[in-house]
């Protein structure tokens, strides 16, 4: 009976330290599955704001795109050399417009002031760009590209995270060129500057704003997006 007694207590350690064994096992796993499931979350987040950010550097490149055509389009109507008159119409820009200019100094045009910004733009130099456009429309704010002029400024602001600065670029654009080609770009601007402040109710709002008055344009799609994460 002892014997018997011997091999069953060295059976039920046995069992027990199975068990605990297969609980330590058990514990392992369900970390690597939490870990696993993390990991997926952040990854997933890590490829929506990449998303995000490549549709922004896509609806910032199409921007561009049209105003480098508008550049060509206007030069291929005659017009060679430098412009150091009023331009013709831009039809984005036939609103509102400042009419209270400075006299251009000698040796500047209009033209080679606003291509000049537009291209620090490209080169990443923004402080210059801010200049560059602020020298644009102080000179030449009467012309048919002042609305384009406060869009890139407020790009400029936004790209030095300088967002409060950015807003009121942007809002210029909304309020005082109604019919200005950027109205969908600088709004979808504002908005993510709203977000950078952790303004959510604001940029929210205008998110479904662009939805509404936007609604086939590709700031329209990228505010859906937005506001799905924004819930």
């Amino acid at each position: 009976m002892r014997r018997d007694v011997i091999r069953v207590e060295e059976k039920t350690d046995a069992i027990m330290s199975d068990q605990s064994a297969m609980k330590k096992s058990i514990a392992h796993l369900d970390s690597l599955l939490n870990s696993e499931s993390e990991a997926s979350i952040e990854l997933r987040a890590e490829i929506r704001s990449t998303i995000g950010d490549l549709t922004d550097q896509l609806r910032e490149m199409q921007s561009s795109m049209n105003d480098m055509q508008d550049r060509i389009a206007q030069m291929s109507q005659g017009q060679s050399g430098r412009m150091t008159v009023v331009v013709p119409p831009h039809p984005a820009d036939t609103s509102k417009k400042d009419t209270s200019v400075a006299t251009l100094p000698p040796g500047l045009d209009c033209q080679t002031l606003y291509d000049d910004s537009f291209v620090n733009i490209r080169r990443g130099q923004y402080d210059a760009a801010i200049k560059g456009f602020n020298d644009y429309l102080k000179y030449c704010g009467n012309q048919d590209l002042a609305a384009d002029a406060h869009y890139w400024l407020g790009e400029s602001n936004y790209s030095l995270e300088k967002y409060k600065d950015a807003i009121a670029e942007f809002d210029t654009v909304v309020k005082n060129y109604p019919t200005s080609k950027k109205q969908s770009s600088a709004m979808y601007k504002t908005a993510r500057c709203y977000e950078e402040l952790g303004q959510k109710k604001d940029a929210k709002a205008t998110y479904n704003k662009i939805v509404n008055e936007f609604p086939n344009t590709l700031e329209a799609s990228q505010a859906k997006e937005k506001l799905k994460e924004l819930k």
